[in-house]
């Protein structure tokens, strides 16, 4: 009877120790979460002095794809010569080539190449070509579940929530984008 209570109490020693080392590499692990990234390099225990953060330079300003934006309801968008946006079945279209700028992280400003107006939004959701860009012109792009992308204004809203190019819910079929390459 002896050699059975050893048995059984040596594994629940051992899972208990385990535990305890568990929780308190996750206590760590939440405390070096609570850190600003000097205080993190800072620690030993948190990070290696060989780490670095992250830098996303390369996304303000200068990230420029050209693409043609395909709308899950089957359509292009285009921006035509007097600066009217409306969409488009034609694949091959001058007008639905796009310039895709990134302006800030999240954030971009879409231009019609061969019309060489911006999109842009209006306070009533109203979509326009703009010359000059400003910060009508500046949406927010987001990559949702389905694969598809939307865009927001980045200055307009209607009672608190978002305005999306063409519908004013990200759950429409019309404001969902597929970024194409153009070949």
């Amino acid at each position: 009877m002896h050699k059975w209570i050893l048995t059984w109490i040596l594994p629940i020693l051992l899972y208990r120790s385990y535990f305890y080392i568990i929780f308190l590499m996750g206590t760590i692990s939440l405390a070096c979460n609570d850190m600003t990234p000097e205080q993190m390099a800072t620690n030993v225990n948190c990070s290696s002095p060989e780490r670095h953060t992250r830098s996303y330079d390369y996304m303000e300003g200068g990230d420029v794809r050209v693409r043609r934006l395909f709308c899950r309801t089957q359509w292009y968008m285009r921006i035509d010569k007097r600066g009217k946006v409306k969409g488009t079945r034609e694949a091959n279209n001058n007008y639905s080539i796009l310039e895709i700028r990134t302006v800030a992280v999240g954030i971009v400003a879409i231009k019609g190449v061969e019309s060489e107006y911006f999109l842009a939004m209006n306070k009533s959701g109203r979509l326009y070509g703009k010359k000059v860009c400003n910060e009508d012109c500046n949406f927010i792009e987001l990559i949702e579940e389905n694969h598809y992308n939307t865009y927001a204004s980045a200055k307009w809203t209607h009672k608190g929530k978002e305005m999306f190019v063409k519908k004013t819910k990200k759950e429409h079929r019309a404001s969902h984008f597929l970024p194409l390459a153009i070949s």
